[in-house]
């Protein structure tokens, strides 16, 4: 999850990449877990109004590894399911 950031390092409400304002929402996330695309949903996360970018706290980090362990072993059941498209980029 490269794109976790540490929200508490950073000043409230505005974006470290370009200093636009951020604002709390729910997103979803996507991952590659055991090969298989997964997309969670209704994480909390602050996200900048100006470029996308999105930051997380560190315990809301800490409930998606821990999700995505329960994943893996598969403790928890996906709520639906869907058919993902996949493309070949050329070369």
């Amino acid at each position: 999850m490269a794109e976790l950031q540490k929200a508490k390092d950073m000043k409230l409400g505005v974006c470290p990449i370009c200093g636009g304002k951020t604002v709390s929402k729910n997103v979803e996330l996507t991952e590659s877990i055991k090969g298989k695309i997964v997309i969670i949903k209704k994480v909390k996360a602050e996200v900048c109004s100006r470029c996308g970018e999105r930051l997380y706290s560190e315990d809301e980090m800490k409930k998606i590894d821990m999700f995505i362990q329960k994943v893996k072993k598969g403790l928890v059941r996906p709520a639906s399911k869907k058919e993902v498209e996949v493309y070949s980029f050329g070369y």
